[in-house]
């Protein structure tokens, strides 16, 4: 994996504000990659991270995580029902670049 790539959708992540998520593609959008990709990085390197703050489109989690997760939601507030969070929760690509742009910081090489 590329590191550079790796560390982008990282601090991307950290960057969603508590008591809201975005999907994985909304992330991939704004990190120039594929949501497949981002899943890959938060299932890899996600841990240090704000990762129950990362689902799916339709607001999931796999099983696996869900109910650790959901710990996190209501301990943020964040909008979720007994198997989702709502769709009022989610941050929009829009956002989300509007964010990275102002406060995150490109990793440099070398």
């Amino acid at each position: 994996m590329d590191e550079i790539a790796v560390e982008r959708v990282l601090r991307i992540v950290e960057l969603v504000p508590a008591a809201r998520v975005a999907a994985y593609g909304t992330v991939g959008a704004v990190a120039d990659c594929s949501p497949r990709y981002v899943g890959r990085v938060m299932r890899e390197f996600g841990s240090n991270v704000t990762w129950w703050r990362v689902v799916n489109a339709a607001g999931i989690l796999p099983p696996e995580i869900f109910a650790r997760a959901r710990i996190h939601w209501e301990d943020e507030g964040t909008p979720y029902s007994h198997d989702r969070v709502e769709r009022v929760a989610f941050v929009d690509v829009d956002e989300l670049d509007e964010l990275w742009r102002t406060h995150g910081i490109e990793p440099k090489c070398g």
